[in-house]
């Protein structure tokens, strides 16, 4: 099992039913389970199955199974995280990003845990200040920031200490800053 794993380039990918046919030739091999989860994980990282599911496995290949395939499974799949969903949950919250996720599972008739799961897990999202924000920065916020940095550390090299005396900086305490978020706040203010 070693010489199979460690000459396989560590970003290939393995679907279920290759991991299942490594097992089942490491069984034969002679290996045990926790063994084999040791490679597995030397390879898949923290894409590996469990040592339990190792286990399993290993047991169900040494008492003779042949197909390498999942049993089918009773029960609905599971569909809360599709395109159509995550697109509902997208289009509510365009609308106003201070929504809740019962107020999104009421508009998109989902439940509200899918829609929490929607919003955390499939758009990264999370709930400050009130609104449903970004989780992660994305590469090019990444890169964008960096690209600041820089300029700045060049502007200060350049200017020194004039550079520093025209920063202005505050804390969000002291900062007061309204932005509308739906057309009723908007109507509020063109009334203003």
């Amino acid at each position: 099992m070693a010489g199979i794993i460690e000459n396989s380039p560590a970003h290939q990918k393995f679907s279920r039913y290759d991991i299942h046919f490594i097992i089942k030739v490491s069984v034969i091999l002679g290996q045990d389970a926790s063994c084999i989860h040791k490679d597995l994980v030397t390879v898949l990282g923290e894409n590996a199955p469990s040592i339990q599911t190792v286990r399993k496995w290993v047991k169900a290949v040494s008492e003779g199974r042949d197909d390498m395939e999942d049993e089918p499974r009773p029960g609905r799949p599971v569909t809360a995280c599709g395109d159509a969903n995550i697109s509902k949950v997208l289009v509510s919250l365009s609308d106003d990003r201070r929504k809740t996720s019962e107020e999104i599972s009421t508009e998109t008739s989902m439940s509200r845990t899918s829609v929490f799961r929607v919003l955390t897990n499939k758009l990264n999202k999370k709930k400050e200040f009130s609104k449903w924000v970004p989780h992660l920065l994305t590469d090019e916020q990444k890169e964008s920031r960096v690209n600041f940095s820089r300029n700045f550390l060049r502007r200060f090299q350049t200017e020194q200490n004039d550079f520093l005396r025209r920063i202005i900086t505050g804390d969000k305490t002291w900062v007061y800053s309204w932005d509308p978020e739906t057309k009723r706040q908007v109507s509020r203010m063109e009334r203003l």
